[in-house]
């Protein structure tokens, strides 16, 4: 859909009537708004943040349909989202952040995110908030990610890990043969490192491969 009939769908789904109103909603500047015009595209985070608060799936403001196609009620809102528990910490884009001292636990707050953005059931997940500018542009300070808890290296792709006592989200490709590990930086301003795990002394532990992103 263009981004003006989205726009159009949100202003009817929380009572506004025009794009100022909107971004005073969603406490952004108006320029963003103009900004998601300009590139043809709104941040999801913000068409998820509509449909919770109006109740209305995440599919009815991307897809050409109108509100009569869905049966809008809490059961079937239920039955179409998983609720994903929030983490009261996050996960450096950085230089990272200091596991030390610090308890990972759930907030009692959900993320509800739309089953058809998984590939299959996922298990053990958790919502992550990012923190910081190394992996921009694929994440963006107060992006979320979900990821599913393992301890396994499970190919190459976007993980939670613990990297010498620091709570990071990087990219991590591993050489079979050579056993080192890359972790990656998107940010060509940030550090990446590599690790050979036969002699390597830091400790790395993965915290979860990250299945889904909300930027």
């Amino acid at each position: 859909m263009e981004v003006l009939d989205i726009l159009q769908k949100m202003f009817e789904a929380v009572g506004v009537k025009n794009k100022n109103q909107l971004a005073k909603y969603l406490k952004i500047e108006n320029s963003l708004i103009a900004g998601w015009e300009k590139r043809g595209k709104i941040p999801e985070k913000y068409v998820y943040k509509i449909s919770q608060d109006s109740n209305l799936p995440y599919e009815y403001f991307i897809n050409n349909t109108n509100k009569n196609e869905y049966n809008i009620n809490n059961n079937k809102r239920d039955a179409n989202f998983y609720s994903i528990p929030k983490l009261n910490i996050s996960a450096s884009a950085g230089g990272g952040n200091e596991l030390i001292g610090l308890e990972e636990y759930e907030t009692g707050e959900m993320l509800e995110l739309s089953k058809a953005f998984f590939k299959t059931t996922p298990k053990n997940v958790k919502a992550i908030k990012v923190d910081g500018y190394s992996m921009v542009p694929m994440l963006l300070p107060d992006s979320w990610v979900v990821f599913e808890e393992t301890h396994e290296y499970q190919g190459d792709g976007l993980y939670i890990l613990n990297f010498d006592n620091q709570l990071m989200v990087k990219l991590l490709q591993l050489d079979p043969i050579s056993k080192v590990l890359d972790i990656i930086s998107v940010n060509k301003d940030y550090k990446s490192y590599s690790l050979d795990l036969k002699d390597s002394q830091v400790e790395i532990i993965i915290q979860g491969k990250v299945l889904r992103s909300i930027i």
